[in-house]
């Protein structure tokens, strides 16, 4: 075996994820190129938006579903994805969604009418993204756990490779080659980074992934046998988690919010005045504040609770929406409200995935990740095509601004409601101790919760305790 080989191979020893070394920090390197290869290209969106406008001619709204819809359809799709990658597992889910999201973007090219776009790239280049991006989440959540939080954070670092890398060459790319050309050349490059980033994805040994194994039984071998593991469960069980029902209206009203401008701020930009170049340079601000925010805020997330902190940005947030309509007349401002709103989303992006976790038992995980993003994919579909709307009726985004406020308070607010809201405690439901529930958690070291099971398909299941690292 070559040393790539044994780099790749996972930890012999059982106990809890690594939260290190070289398998799991190679890992993240490849969760890192998936974000590259699929956020990257969502993050863009916003210059293909104005290329479209002027090449069909359409308002603000049909148009904006193109980019919108893709990014969707790639969060709604993971709702799917997580029966696929337990069947297929996360690498071969990768490569699929490679072959798909390149073939969508070549066939992109070739559209005539905008609602072709709707097909191949809002829906195709969708759920490929959607099973490359998942299969890498899933995979960093079960390699890290302690360290959870930061290292989605740092791979999420990879969408704003996409921004750094076209927009700066975008204008020039489009003079020389037309935008259709343009998008024959990134879905090549997507192809390629897709399948390098899927090599090594691959979870950790599944007695890695067991939250508490009942040590004192032991195997004929005098190893410690693990007791009172259940059968894989599905999506719908899942969705019988009150807490995993809150999470997904959380994010799915963050996602009617976060997203409007990624969308329509380079418009917004030439709305004001601002010329094609620097326009086009507020989607560079938007990922110099992605990765700039991105990691402190979610190391400040680990520290101090990540409920805490999504409940504390998602107020900030929408804050700054509300002041950025009087900014936009000064491009200085302008491109300091971009990095603000870049670093909020990234920076709750990446805080996303580490919620989920936290209110799911360990083999529920992947189902409570993919449904909280589903309703993620519902918002980023839907906020960006209200704000055209809005637009298209009254010449202005203001309102669309707003808009995009209101929802991210509401994300926040949702965090305090009463549980009983969500109904009645379910399967696999974690009991977290008052004072460390989603009214917030504690600062540091764990919150140790019991995740209460009832009788599974293969007859009454003992309950384990979890340690929730904050």
């Amino acid at each position: 075996m070559s040393w790539l080989g044994a780099l790749m191979a996972p930890p012999r020893a059982a106990g809890p994820p690594p939260d290190g070394g070289s398998a799991a920090w190679l890992r993240l390197a490849a969760y890192w190129l998936v974000c590259a290869g699929t956020l990257g290209l969502q993050y863009t969106s916003g210059l293909l938006l104005v290329e479209l406008l002027a090449e069909f001619g359409k308002g603000r709204a049909q148009t904006a579903i193109v980019g919108s819809a893709s990014t969707g359809v790639m969060d709604f799709f993971g709702f799917f994805v997580g029966d696929v990658i337990v069947r297929l597992g996360e690498r071969s889910t990768c490569l699929v969604g490679a072959l798909l999201a390149g073939l969508g973007i070549i066939a992109s090219a070739h559209a005539t009418e905008l609602w072709h776009l709707y097909i191949t790239f809002s829906i195709v280049v969708g759920i490929g993204h959607s099973c490359a991006l998942f299969a890498g989440i899933i995979v960093n959540n079960k390699w890290f756990l302690r360290r959870r939080a930061i290292t989605s954070a740092i791979g999420n670092t990879g969408g704003a490779a996409g921004p750094f890398l076209i927009a700066p060459l975008w204008g020039l790319a489009v003079r020389s080659l037309g935008w259709r050309g343009v998008l024959r050349v990134l879905g090549a490059c997507d192809v390629a980074l897709l399948v390098c980033a899927a090599l090594p994805l691959t979870p950790p040994p599944p007695p890695l992934l067991l939250p508490a194994p009942d040590v004192g039984a032991q195997s004929a071998s005098g190893a410690p046998s693990v007791v009172g593991a259940t059968p894989p469960v599905t999506a719908r069980e899942v969705m019988r988690n009150r807490e995993v029902r809150r999470l997904a209206v959380v994010i799915g009203l963050y996602g009617l919010g976060s997203w409007v401008p990624v969308v329509h701020l380079v418009a917004a930009g030439r709305d004001q005045g601002l010329s094609a170049e620097r326009a086009d340079s507020l989607v560079l601000y938007i990922a110099a504040g992605s990765v700039g925010l991105r990691v402190p805020i979610n190391a400040l997330a680990d520290r101090f609770g990540r409920r805490r902190l999504w409940l504390l940005v998602a107020l900030l947030y929408a804050l700054v929406d509300l002041v950025a309509p009087f900014v936009w007349g000064s491009y200085p401002l302008l491109c300091a409200y971009a990095v603000l709103a870049g670093g909020f989303t990234g920076g709750l992006n990446s805080l996303m995935v580490a919620l989920a976790p936290e209110v799911s038992t360990p083999e529920h995980m992947a189902h409570a990740t993919t449904i909280s993003t589903a309703t993620l994919g519902l918002g980023t579909f839907s906020g960006p095509v209200i704000a055209g709307a809005i637009f298209d009726a009254r010449g202005s985004y203001v309102g669309g601004w707003v808009f995009a406020a209101a929802c991210l308070v509401l994300s926040a607010l949702t965090l305090v409601l009463p549980a009983s809201l969500f109904g009645a405690p379910g399967h696999g439901e974690l009991r977290v101790p008052a004072g460390s529930a989603w009214r917030g958690c504690a600062p540091r070291g764990e919150a140790h919760a019991t995740a209460e099971t009832s009788e599974s398909r293969v007859g009454p299941v003992k309950a384990v305790s979890i340690g929730v690292h904050q």
